[in-house]
């Protein structure tokens, strides 16, 4: 019984450690963060590695559709963490690589290094837009597997109000609703 206690404990150690936890972030809150806000397609990707050889970084270029916020040119590169360089693949919980010709509507800013622009708070300001069944446009900000990524990684939501931590499950609206909402939130800039 107690090896099987043992066992438990570092399962649930070791699966912990393929997570990301998250600070839940509303669109409000994504458009004050983010110096950008658009609604782009990608065209292509690549990936290497840093300078140090001991991170993959993806570069995405996006031609922009429709620009909500902030001055970004006619196409922008996002930078991410993780993708396949030399042989070798990073995944990053959070983090979800797109496909040439995949929608989104970004909330970006500046990297650190100024190569080009990431995602405000990971997967929260990157939402997918499909098509659903009726037709309508919607942007959906979750993954398609619950919280699960392909990789196998948890994404996790932090509450700050009960300290508690939950599957993280994103949020899923209309594109004209959403941006709406960031049209708004410029407004009151």
């Amino acid at each position: 019984m107690k090896r099987m206690l043992v066992l438990l404990s570092l399962m649930a150690s070791f699966s912990s450690l393929h997570a990301t936890t998250v600070f839940p972030m509303s669109v409000e809150r994504l458009t004050d963060i983010s110096s950008d806000v658009v609604v782009a397609h990608a065209v292509k990707s690549w990936s290497v590695w840093n300078a140090q050889h001991t991170i993959i970084v993806t570069y995405t270029q996006f031609a922009v559709d429709t620009r909500l916020k902030g001055s970004a040119e006619t196409t922008v590169t996002v930078k991410t963490p993780g993708g396949s360089a030399d042989g070798y693949t990073q995944h990053v919980a959070g983090v979800r690589p797109w496909s040439t010709g995949e929608s989104s509507v970004l909330f970006l800013r500046p990297s650190q290094s100024g190569d080009g622009l990431v995602v405000s708070g990971l997967i929260q300001g990157d939402f997918r837009v499909r098509r659903n069944a009726s037709g309508t446009l919607v942007a959906d900000n979750g993954l398609e597997d619950g919280n699960i990524t392909a990789a196998g990684e948890e994404v996790q939501e932090f509450n700050p109000s009960s300290k508690s931590i939950s599957p993280y499950l994103g949020h899923r609206m209309s594109l004209n609703e959403l941006q709406q909402r960031v049209r708004s939130r410029v407004h009151t800039e």
